[in-house]
């Protein structure tokens, strides 16, 4: 997955933009006038149950794992994250409790 990087002229335009107050990049009402604005936004606090149907798991991984991981996923074009839940689940395949 590649992602186009923005042009000198581009970022150029996007701050003349901005700075005429033609862009605001907001989801929901802002509060506060000038100076003062205040951007509401991010995530909830407190959620403690998982939601959706991919709930997060965190790993700790070495070094030499972790850059090992990142050379395959880049081969295969895919996320590490990927690579993970295939070899998370030939696992479970194979070690059956």
């Amino acid at each position: 997955m590649s992602t186009r990087r923005r042009t000198d002229a581009e970022y150029a335009e996007l701050q003349a933009d901005i700075e005429a107050g033609a862009w605001l990049p907001v989801s929901e009402p802002v509060a506060g006038t000038g100076a003062q604005v205040v951007l509401k936004g991010g995530r909830p606090a407190g959620r403690k149950l998982p939601s959706g149907n991919t709930p997060t798991t965190s790993v700790r991984l070495p070094v030499d794992i972790k850059a090992r991981l990142d050379d395959r996923a880049a081969a295969e074009d895919v996320k590490p994250a990927e690579i993970i839940r295939r070899a998370l689940v030939e696992y479970l395949d194979r070690h059956p409790a």
